[in-house]
């Protein structure tokens, strides 16, 4: 994999990185004919969009089940990139970065005066549900113990799911769907079911026992404890302590790291340290001055960034080597 902690000279691209490897990216593209000169390399607006749609399948492919995208834009353009991304990925919500400015400054002829604010798009790999949900549609359900005996176990003596169904019907007499809920390991059949069912077969089939069915269930279930527990870790742990809402207020920042859309460091570690924790894997599409990368080492997470320009790839890594050892301040 890419080297960790460091911002490497090329296309994001083409990146290493391994499938759902990435906690948190944090994403700051070109907005397309904005400002600085790697906004102005695109043809036309739609090239640009059959990009955000590359960029946006390959962070598809980089992000953890649990993880984090935030994606930057400009207000007047970002709605056209929100709906490519909504194809990928589940949106969290739209805040919005105001940085103070002077109304003065903008052509108000047309529009009302603006405060400067940016958009910011985030998004997480998967719906609203808990890790316990998702551990057992994504990992349980197949290997369920009962359900391949159960399939196996019919298959070999020639009956089909109506035929059992009728063993177990409504209140008003008519068929469930329990067999197939069984079958596909939505539901585990209970042991006096389970029995029935044998009898039924006059005991020539399901002739292995229940109990040993239900270990191998709960050890199915304990293997993938450890991830549940990772699934449920932003659900009950990750705390938005910074106070973060749909309107960030943070002051621009002036620094010895020039860009022509960097982003303020409090800022950027306030979203790293709400929607990461120690040692997960940053990564940085788009690194121009750096920000994302240095405050990501500065916070205790492995980071790893890209860009194109050979003289913000100097500088950024540069710049990490101040935060490598920094204990955090903020």
């Amino acid at each position: 994999m890419d080297e960790i902690n460091k911002v490497h000279h090329r296309d994001w691209m083409l990146n290493d990185l391994p499938d759902k490897s990435a906690n948190l990216i944090l994403a700051d593209p070109p907005y397309f004919e904005v400002k600085g000169d790697f906004d102005f390399v695109w043809n036309s607006f739609e090239d640009y969009l059959k990009d955000v749609e590359k960029w946006a399948i390959e962070c598809k492919r980089i992000l953890a089940d649990n993880g984090t995208l935030f994606w930057w834009g400009m207000d007047r353009k970002i709605a056209y990139a929100q709906i490519i991304l909504d194809k990928y990925f589940y949106l969290i919500g739209t805040p919005i970065w105001e940085k103070p400015s002077n109304p003065n400054e903008w052509d108000t002829r047309r529009t009302f005066p603006e405060r400067g604010a940016e958009r910011l798009l985030m998004y997480s790999n998967e719906e609203d549900v808990t890790g316990l949900e998702q551990i057992i549609e994504q990992y349980i359900k197949p290997k369920n113990p009962f359900a391949l005996y159960l399939q196996d176990e019919f298959k070999k003596a020639k009956v089909n799911n109506k035929e059992i169904a009728k063993l177990f019907p409504s209140k008003t007499g008519g068929l469930t769907g329990c067999v197939s809920n069984w079958l596909n390991g939505d539901n585990v059949i209970t042991e006096g079911q389970y029995l029935k069912i044998r009898e039924y077969l006059n005991n020539e089939y399901l002739r292995k026992e229940y109990e040993d069915l239900r270990k191998e269930y709960e050890d199915l279930r304990k293997e993938y404890e450890d991830l549940r527990q990772e699934f449920e870790y932003k659900r009950r742990y990750f705390k938005n302590e910074f106070g973060l809402t749909d309107i960030m207020r943070f002051a621009r920042e002036n620094n010895k790291y020039e860009h022509d859309t960097k982003k303020p460091e409090k800022l950027t570690r306030a979203l790293i340290l709400t929607c990461s924790r120690k040692n997960n894997l940053v990564v940085v599409p788009f690194a121009g001055s750096g920000t994302e990368v240095a405050m990501s080492i500065k916070e205790g997470r492995k980071a790893i960034g890209y860009d194109i320009e050979k003289k913000y790839v100097e500088m950024s890594n540069k710049r990490i080597k101040t935060f490598k050892d920094e204990p955090s301040l903020f």
